[in-house]
C-alpha cells in the first residue's frame, strides 16, 4: 500500500509510525504518487479539510489517545491527568468532518501510570499502544478487512 503520513514529522508519534510503515513493507508517500492507498495521522493538529479527506482510497485514518468517543478533544493526555481518569486509550479513527467523530477503527484500553508526567506516559506508554493499534489496522486494511464501528455520541464527552 502506499500510504501518506500527515503531520509534523519531527515529532515521536510521526517517527514510530514511519519506521512502523516501513517495516510493515508500505511504501510512504513522498508527494510524488497520484494515487494513496491510505493516509494516517499519528498526531495531528489542525483539521483535515475536503479533499484531504476523500484522496486516499480507503480513507485517512487519525490517532487519538483517549478512549473514544470519550474524551474528544485537543489535550486528551493532560485532561485525563487533571481528571485523574484511571484508563485512556490508544484509538485509530476514520475521518470525517466531525471533530474526533468518526468511526473507529482499532482501540488499545491503557491504564494511566500516574507516577509519570503525562509527556513521559505519552512516550512510554501511549505511542508503544499506538503503533500496536496501527498495525493491526494496516494488517487488516492488507486482508481486505476495513473496520469501521461507529461511534456512540450519547458516551461522548468534549474537553
Amino acid at each position: 500500500m502506499i500510504i501518506a503520513i500527515l503531520g509534523d514529522k519531527t515529532t515521536p508519534a510521526y517517527i514510530a509510525a514511519h519506521e512502523l510503515v516501513v517495516t510493515l513493507g508500505h511504501t510512504v508517500d513522498d508527494g510524488s504518487y497520484f494515487l494513496k492507498h491510505l493516509a494516517i495521522a499519528p498526531l495531528l493538529t489542525t483539521k483535515l479539510d475536503n479533499e484531504e479527506l476523500s484522496d486516499p482510497v480507503h480513507g485517512t485514518l487519525i490517532f487519538h489517545p483517549s478512549p473514544l468517543p470519550w474524551g474528544r478533544g485537543a489535550a486528551a493526555i493532560k485532561n485525563a491527568y487533571k481528571h485523574n481518569d484511571p484508563i485512556t486509550a490508544a484509538t485509530w479513527f476514520w475521518a470525517n468532518a466531525k471533530l474526533d467523530g468518526g468511526d473507529i477503527c482499532e482501540q488499545e484500553i491503557i491504564s494511566i501510570d500516574f507516577t509519570l508526567r503525562p509527556r513521559d506516559f505519552y512516550i512510554q506508554d501511549v505511542i508503544p499502544a499506538m503503533l500496536r493499534t496501527l498495525s493491526r489496522a494496516l494488517v487488516g486494511i492488507d486482508r481486505g478487512y476495513v473496520r469501521r464501528i461507529p461511534q456512540i455520541e450519547k458516551y461522548s464527552s468534549y474537553d
